[in-house]
């Protein structure tokens, strides 16, 4: 029989967390075992009284709460995984929707012996109104939208790593890579993915598993995608590729599309429609954060880790 820990991170997201366990309380869970692990990463909400509230009539399995006192959810992340014993290890986010159905596509994916590590379709649920002018497809990582198409890719498209709304792991991916990276305090889903597919561990795309994401209309406004995207930005010199060619300390490649976004982006102004003419906006936003990070790394290494952390977390839950 098979043992599943789905692993929901959360800090001060009490009525979010609650639509999340709510939806998880309709699946089937069959022939598996199954445990959810809600990390409380040091909210200051009504999140233990909600978790300890819906715990005490919970199906399918059990719901746990454990609490996690280090701020930023690489930590909580590893927490979840350190609290089970589970075969496989389901991670989500504390604002997403299941579908019935999602722990039997789960157990399906993992049928195959040769999927290690998958990654599933996060889709978007737009607030009444639907998506702003302003907003493109490109975007869509912005609010955490996954979605590579209807075909199972395995193994997926190089660069390809499975996103922490929606990934699946063997628990003897961590025996072997290890944990989380307690060192990023953004996109440490990413550098698993990809340290994962470095190591030779099987990943797959599957599309079957599917989650869905409301979009919070706190989020749709630009100043929260130019933040994003600057956040996105931030990197240090160990995350570049081999033999990357440096100017200034970050990146050549960088300053030479900085500098062309940054003579179209007054035409596209002109010109183009509000989404593209945003979309390089953004471009010019996230090639701002890898150089600033370079440079604070350079000039200030003692307090750079404050720094991005600083940077990292979310205030009031948007950036």
């Amino acid at each position: 029989m098979k043992t599943i820990a789905i692993i929901i991170c959360t800090w001060n997201r009490a009525d979010s967390l609650r639509a999340t366990l709510q939806s998880l309380r309709q699946q089937a869970a069959n022939d598996a075992v199954v445990e959810v692990i809600v990390v409380d990463n040091n909210s200051s909400d009504a999140t233990r009284a909600t978790v300890e509230e819906l715990a005490s009539a919970w199906h399918p399995g059990r719901l746990r709460y454990v609490f996690e006192g280090r701020q930023g959810k690489q930590f909580a992340l590893n927490a979840g995984i350190r609290a089970c014993q589970a075969e496989l290890l389901a991670f989500t986010d504390d604002d997403i929707l299941f579908p019935a159905g999602w722990i039997d596509a789960l157990q399906a994916v993992f049928t195959d012996p040769h999927v290690e590590l998958a990654g599933g379709r996060t889709l978007l649920e737009w607030p009444e109104g639907g998506p702003p002018r302003w907003y493109d497809q490109d975007m869509h990582a912005i609010l955490g939208a996954v979605d590579l198409g209807p075909s199972k890719l395995q193994p997926p498209p190089p660069g390809y790593a499975p996103a922490g709304a929606n990934l699946v792991a063997r628990r003897s991916v961590f025996d072997s890579a290890g944990l989380f990276s307690e060192r990023h305090f953004r996109h440490m889903d990413y550098e698993f993915g990809i340290r994962c597919a470095k190591q030779g561990i099987k990943l797959a795309y599957a599309p079957d598993l599917v989650v869905y994401a409301p979009v919070d209309r706190a989020m749709l406004t630009r100043r929260y995608f130019r933040r994003w995207s600057f956040k996105a930005g931030i990197s240090s010199s160990d995350e570049d590729a081999p033999n990357t060619r440096l100017f200034l300390g970050a990146p050549r490649w960088i300053f030479t599309r900085l500098a062309m976004d940054a003579l179209a982006w007054p035409s596209d102004m002109l010109l183009r429609p509000a989404n593209r003419a945003f979309s390089r906006q953004l471009r010019i936003w996230r090639a701002l954060g890898t150089i600033s990070s370079r440079w604070y790394a350079k000039l200030w290494p003692e307090s750079y880790p404050q720094w991005v952390e600083h940077y990292s977390q979310k205030k009031k839950n948007v950036y």
